[in-house]
């Protein structure tokens, strides 16, 4: 029984190994010496092309009461902030701060109801911006999100 088993399993592994990949194309050899200039193929021509309506995306952003802590008050006139950072001392927002605006930006703190130092890296007025800046931000702080005040 068992020699039986091995044989068939012999024979499919051969039978597999025989008629895989072989190609149905003719191979034509060219003689030395031929001058032939290789041709791309035509292009089909291009159809029409569809145009479909810009779907708009839901806005994901958490409403809370904060108050700016440190940086720029005109930020808080925007109605989207972009949050990079949330803890829970003041030291830590402030050293991610120092380091992002050492980079160029200008990072600032707010402080929510619930005592959390928000680090906001951007604001905007429109919320595709602020989702814009936080798909271009990802690599370096994946999880960015949005903030609206209440």
């Amino acid at each position: 029984m068992n020699k039986t088993i091995k044989l068939i399993l012999a024979l499919a592994v051969v039978m597999m190994a025989t008629s895989a990949c072989k190609t149905k194309q003719k191979v034509t050899a060219i003689p030395a010496g031929a001058k032939i200039t290789a041709t791309a193929p035509k292009a089909a021509p291009l159809a029409a092309t569809v145009v479909t309506p810009e779907v708009k995306e839901a806005e994901v952003v958490r409403n809370e009461n904060f108050s700016l802590v440190d940086g720029e008050k005109d930020a808080l006139k925007y109605k989207y902030h972009v949050v990079v950072g949330s803890f829970t001392k003041q030291t830590n927002a402030q050293g991610l701060q120092k380091t992002l605006n050492a980079e160029g930006n200008k990072a600032i703190i707010v402080l929510n109801e619930k005592g959390m130092y928000r680090v906001l890296i951007a604001s905007f007025n429109d919320y595709v911006q602020a989702h814009v800046k936080i798909k271009a931000i990802s690599n370096d702080f994946a999880d960015a999100w949005v903030l609206v005040q209440k």
